[in-house]
């Protein structure tokens, strides 16, 4: 039975226990796709009448469980709920699991939330960050207001597009979009965000300057575009109808290219530039697997020839979740106030490992993913709720550190970040 996997985010100071498949957030969610049970639990839909995709509970440790008004929590809808060891169980038995688990205190990512929110700049973006890779997805919110005064524009403009795909009902979520797509130049899309973000500032009240931002973008007064004028935006192609070697010709200023020389790549997509003025010229988005296996079954020369390398991947995915350490039960009890575990990396059988140690003992042993520190972000946390506060710290060795942060160059400020989170237990 295919069921939704929770993500845990417990928020003491506000009493929410809030658990919602990975990925989701309940911020700016459209009100029809909310069902109370009572007047402190809820359940988020994928859609009106669509299937629970997770709950919701305010007033967490005053909510009786066992009160026949919610009954449909024990004979409801099922979950999984990885971080309590709950495989297709009903909302009731994770509210019970999570009070013994947080007891009260916040989920770690709330550690780094709120003291993102405190902090400014370069260590604001380092707390943001840790706070994604702990699994909160509201962190990408917090990245892209924070990469865009950082003036990281393309950086920025990629989280705060998700957020809105995520949180599609808050202005101020557009409001930002807005910005992001204005300072790269990409006034049609930076129109529609700002008035979907006057439409929700109507509907809602709430108070944003995105009327001022829209005139000055009609008006020409912006300071943010790139060049002169309005510039049409950039063309979207799907990654298998990108041609790299073709010639592509500005139309600002006519410099000619091809697009295999002006690429700059990012996570999740590549965009392409003329040479000459720095104008974005095409946007391209990385292809997931089922993409590319749809073009190679429509002829598609070259995602065929990609596809031994998509089986291999699969393959590897496959296996690497079968070995992943899941639960705090899976790894022993270990002896010490002070306790110190080494991340290491070892090549066997041509193949790359994760070795966790304890001084000379092994405690576990897993694949390694390159750029692996998002994983270190969950094992840490499967770490610390087995060992509670005798956890000192989880550490890098040398060797394990190359494959580890790979090219992300925040990925130690990340992971110095967690550590940091167990000082002040």
């Amino acid at each position: 039975m295919n069921v939704p996997r929770l993500y845990l985010n417990f928020i003491a100071h506000f009493d929410w226990l809030i658990a919602l498949e990975f990925g989701r957030v309940d911020d700016a969610q459209p009100p029809e796709n909310w069902r109370g049970v009572s007047e402190t639990f809820g359940f988020l839909h994928d859609e009106p009448g669509g299937p629970e995709v997770g709950f919701k509970i305010v007033e967490f440790s005053q909510f009786d469980p066992e009160d026949p008004d919610v009954a449909e929590i024990w004979d409801g809808a099922r979950f999984d709920a990885p971080v309590l060891g709950l495989c297709a169980v009903p909302a009731g038995e994770i509210v019970l699991a999570a009070r013994a688990l947080f007891g009260e205190q916040s989920s770690v990512n709330r550690r780094f939330f709120g003291a993102a929110v405190e902090a400014e700049g370069e260590e604001a973006l380092g707390l943001w960050l840790a706070c994604l890779q702990a699994g909160d997805a509201m962190a990408h919110f917090g990245l892209g207001y924070t990469l865009y005064d950082l003036g990281r524009f393309r950086e920025a403009y990629r989280h705060l597009r998700h957020y809105t795909e995520i949180a599609p009902w808050g202005s101020w979520n557009w409001y930002w979009l807005g910005k992001a797509a204005e300072a790269l130049g990409e006034t049609a899309e930076a129109r529609a965000a700002y008035e979907r973000a006057l439409e929700l500032e109507t509907a809602d009240d709430q108070d944003t300057d995105t009327a001022e931002l829209l005139e000055n973008l009609d008006s020409g007064q912006s300071d943010s575009l790139p060049q002169e004028g309005l510039p049409v935006s950039a063309k979207r192609l799907n990654y298998w109808d990108y041609d790299r070697d073709a010639t592509l010709t500005c139309p600002s200023c006519g410099g000619t290219g091809r697009g295999a020389d002006n690429e700059d790549y990012f996570e999740e997509l590549l965009d392409v530039r003329c040479p000459e003025c720095d104008r974005k010229l095409l946007i391209v988005a990385f292809p997931t697997i089922e993409e590319t296996r749809a073009a190679a079954a429509a002829g598609n020369a070259c995602a065929q020839a990609e596809l031994p390398n998509v089986d291999a991947r699969d393959s590897f995915l496959e296996r690497a979740q079968q070995l992943e350490l899941k639960e705090a039960a899976q790894i022993q009890d270990l002896d010490g106030d002070k306790l110190v575990i080494e991340w290491d990396f070892e090549e066997r059988d041509d193949e790359n490992w994760t070795v966790l140690r304890h001084g000379d003992r092994e405690i576990w042993r897993e694949l390694a993913y390159y750029e692996g520190y998002q994983r270190f972000a969950a094992v840490f946390e499967i770490l610390h709720e087995r060992y509670g506060s005798h956890l000192a710290e989880v550490r890098p060795t040398p060797s394990s550190q190359m494959y580890l942060y790979g090219d992300e160059s925040s990925a130690p400020q990340t992971i110095d970040g967690l550590n940091a989170s167990l000082t002040d237990e």
